[in-house]
C-alpha cells in the first residue's frame, strides 16, 4: 500500500487526466499521509533511539483521523477504487 501511495504522484504509473482536480488532490493527500505514517510506524517499531513526545504522537493520530475523513468523502470515486487495486 505504501508503494501504491508513492506511485500516485507518478503520472506515468497512475494517470490522472480527466479526473476531478478536487478528488485528485484529496486522493494525493490521503496517499501522502499513508506513506508518511507507514514510515513513522516503522521508526516507532524498530528504532529504539527515536523518542516520540506525546505531542508528536497526537499529531500523527490527528493526521490519520484527517486522512480517514478525506477518504470517506472520496472512497466511492472511480479513481479512489483504482488506487486500492
Amino acid at each position: 500500500m505504501k508503494a501504491a501511495s508513492n506511485r500516485i504522484h507518478d503520472v506515468r504509473q497512475f494517470p490522472l487526466k480527466g479526473e476531478d482536480p478536487t478528488v485528485v488532490a484529496a486522493l494525493k493527500a490521503v496517499a501522502k499521509t499513508f506513506a508518511q505514517l507507514q514510515e513513522q510506524r516503522h521508526t516507532a517499531d524498530y528504532d529504539n533511539a527515536t523518542f516520540w513526545t506525546r505531542t508528536e504522537a497526537l499529531a500523527r493520530v490527528k493526521s490519520a483521523e484527517q486522512a480517514f475523513a478525506v477518504w470517506k468523502s472520496i472512497r466511492g470515486e472511480e479513481i479512489a477504487q483504482a488506487y486500492l487495486v
